[in-house]
């Protein structure tokens, strides 16, 4: 046992769970904070501008390296400037410690400056909320939190540290935890009633989420989609939950669309594995889910397992596991003539993917010398200019699916996009992913709305020298929430989208880049394009280029 403070002792415990790194903007509440860090340059600290900033870091980070993420916040001000990306990080199911600087704790019956109920404000959007009050719980209280941010689902933890408990000497010997075993094998009764549902299926179907990424199951799912012969769908791509080159991947489901509903009545057993059911922004009369479409929902946050829908299996447990035990079960189970109409099945959605396809890369074609520069055009130029192992984060709305249909992801990590949320966490995000694969090149696509949101992580790019190449799509318009609206009002919101066009003044994203130490380029015709994001690629520096592209409505 060492005598020491409470800040010295957090900081040997970090070094002791391998924290590599913490993402903050300091304020008088991290004085002591601050200085005990100082004393260990093993721990790097990230500087960010501002609160979205250092949380979108963080989760960048946390999603890409599998790691917790530690983040500094400064009080009940920083605590409430981060919301937004805590809520993401949430929702996205990223591991996120989240330290917030108290006043002393001596203090607080005082009401004194920039306090508040930090513990009340975080625990609308965490998975655990507490605040130490002695200094001798710090071990305790942080190695709890690590668990429950990285057990899953995985999501942020915050602990709140008043100064006097940082100051406060205590005794410590770092003593681990032990391994956490996450892999929990469903019940076989489960896998029973779920092969009996599938072996007599007609038109099975299968939705994939995020927790088919997270939980490594890729293989797996793709196993069961050609065992069944059934199509693939992700109705929000955060991360690669399936091939998108694969024959039985179909895309998107946009769930704002009253369409969606025709898709899925076509099922008679619609498998759906990691995702909820539904995250639909938009309200609907009638259900988008009919009772003549079984559904067999498969998934380790026991939550959402029947939450919204009747299911007729309901499989809780790992994924990877669950699929598995699952393609076992059905393979043992399926008869000649199954296997022949499954392979019959999936001829037939490889005929449906590549038809789109071909319509897709022929409207491309037709729109590839456009003025100002089609989305299609931009895409299909990025996917020609990126290096092998390229990892792309994505943050622009409105041109995510022409983005998506352009580049063949295939690998989990080699996309990402928030999982549901606010907009802006791309230009952060992106800055984390790159320092949890400092050997991958990283591409941050992000609308010119998105980026306002966090533009001042150019300035920690610069500082830092983290290597991200930024491709803004710059249409000069929240150009989603005109989407949206037109899916709400239809013909009636033509023309009328008040506050939703980022003109008069347009904004030169270029120019601040280059006054935030980030090599700035803007693109305005076709021609230019593959100089400049293989100029901007090839760099080995950070880099931005805004490309003037056409605005869709």
């Amino acid at each position: 046992m060492t005598l020491m403070t409470g800040g010295e002792a957090l900081m040997r415990l970090f070094r002791h769970e391998g924290v590599e790194y913490v993402f903050g903007v300091p304020g008088a509440t991290e004085v002591l904070f601050m200085d005990a860090l100082e004393d260990h340059p093993e721990i790097r600290f990230i500087l960010g501008l501002h609160e979205v900033v250092t949380v979108g870091m963080a989760e960048g980070y946390a999603r890409t390296s599998g790691k917790v993420a530690v983040v500094n916040l400064h009080t009940a001000a920083g605590l409430a400037a981060a919301m937004p990306m805590i809520f993401n990080a949430r929702l996205n199911r990223a591991p996120l410690l989240l330290i917030g600087g108290q006043q002393d704790s001596r203090l607080l019956m005082q009401e004194p400056a920039l306090t508040g109920d930090l513990v009340g404000m975080a625990r609308q959007v965490t998975k655990w909320s507490t605040e130490v009050f002695h200094a001798a719980d710090i071990p305790l209280v942080i190695q709890r939190a690590l668990r429950v941010a990285s057990h899953p689902p995985a999501g942020p933890a915050f602990v709140s540290l008043p100064q006097n408990v940082l100051a406060e000497k205590m005794d410590f010997d770092y003593v681990p935890r032990g391994p956490l075993s996450i892999r929990l094998r469903p019940d076989p009764k489960a896998i029973a009633e779920a092969t009996a549902q599938l072996i007599t299926a007609k038109r099975p179907g299968i939705l994939v989420g995020t927790g088919v990424a997270q939980s490594a199951a890729l293989a797996e799912a793709v196993a069961l989609a050609e065992l069944i012969g059934a199509p693939v769908y992700d109705p929000w791509m955060s991360e690669v939950n399936f091939p998108t080159n694969h024959s039985h991947y179909l895309g998107d489901l946009n769930l704002a669309a009253a369409q969606i509903r025709d898709i899925l009545k076509s099922f008679d057993v619609l498998v759906v594995i990691g995702v909820q059911l539904f995250s639909q922004p938009i309200y609907f009369s009638e259900p988008l889910l009919g009772r003549q479409t079984k559904v067999i929902q498969i998934d380790n946050d026991s939550w959402e397992v029947g939450k919204n829908f009747p299911i007729a299996a309901g499989i809780e447990g790992d994924i990877k596991a669950s699929l598995a035990e699952l393609c076992e079960s059905l393979g043992k189970a399926l008869s000649t003539e199954g296997r022949d109409q499954a392979r019959q099945r999936s001829e037939g959605i490889a005929r449906e993917k590549q038809k789109g396809k071909e319509a897709f890369l022929e409207k491309a074609r037709q729109e590839r010398d456009r003025v100002p520069i089609a989305v299609s055009r931009l895409m299909q130029e990025l996917r020609d200019s990126l290096q092998p192992g390229t990892r792309i984060v994505d943050d622009c709305w409105s041109c995510s699916p022409v983005l998506r249909r352009s580049i063949a992801f295939t690998d989990v990590k080699s996309y990402q996009r928030i999982r549901d949320g606010s907009i802006g966490w791309g230009m952060p995000g992106a800055l984390g992913v790159k320092l949890a694969s400092p050997g991958r090149p990283v591409v941050a696509v992000v609308g010119d709305g998105s980026a306002m949101w966090s533009i001042q992580s150019l300035w920690t790019a610069a500082h830092d020298q983290i290597p991200v190449t930024y491709v803004v799509c710059a249409n000069a318009s929240y150009c989603q929430v005109k989407v949206m609206k037109g899916f709400l009002m239809g013909e009636q919101a033509k023309g009328r989208y008040l506050g939703m066009d980022l003109d008069n003044p347009r904004i030169d994203l270029a120019s601040m880049a280059r006054a935030m130490g980030v090599y700035g380029q803007k693109v305005e015709h076709p021609g230019q394009l593959r100089e400049a994001l293989s100029s901007a690629l090839e760099s080995g520096k950070p880099a931005l280029v805004e490309v003037i592209i056409e605005r869709i409505l």
